[in-house]
């Protein structure tokens, strides 16, 4: 049930924009990567994959960054996920077997489905708009000043 590091990076990149940027206030790459703790390099590769997939946006220029628009929002963390990585998470045994199956059920097989059942219902139904929103509300947190935490 964990993502590759690459698709936790690019969901807590969109959270920040979500929360940080606009179109009139677009975001480097320096001081997105510098806020999360990301290495830039690595993060640049992520948000340049992201915004070639259109599920945020890019401008160059001297006014130029990252941001999101607000139909970027509404992608669930199912959908961004599948985009990034697949669903193949959704087929696997809960004890790494492969012949375990519906005919073949591992030890934990039927409590395992309804976990991952459950974990899909989640992911399908959260937004990156609703996770900004419980920021914002206060009632989930994630820290985005990486850089003060240091000094």
């Amino acid at each position: 049930m964990f993502f590759s590091k690459s698709t936790e990076y690019a969901i807590r990149a969109m959270v920040y924009l979500s929360v940080h940027a606009s179109e009139e206030n677009k975001l480097g790459l320096r001081q997105i990567a510098s806020d999360l703790g990301f290495p830039e390099h690595y993060l640049g590769k992520i948000l340049q994959d992201l915004s070639k997939r259109n599920l945020i946006q890019s401008a160059k220029g001297p006014h130029g960054g990252f941001y999101m628009e607000e139909k970027d929002m509404d992608i669930s963390l199912l959908s961004l996920i599948d985009a990034l990585e697949g669903l193949q998470f959704f087929n696997t045994c809960g004890l790494g077997l492969h012949e375990c199956d519906e005919e073949r059920p591992c030890p934990i097989h039927k409590e395992y489905q309804i976990v991952k059942g459950n974990y899909y219902k989640l992911l399908a139904q959260k937004s990156i708009r609703k996770m900004r929103d419980d920021l914002e509300k206060e009632i989930a947190f994630m820290d985005f000043d990486h850089h003060a935490r240091k000094e």
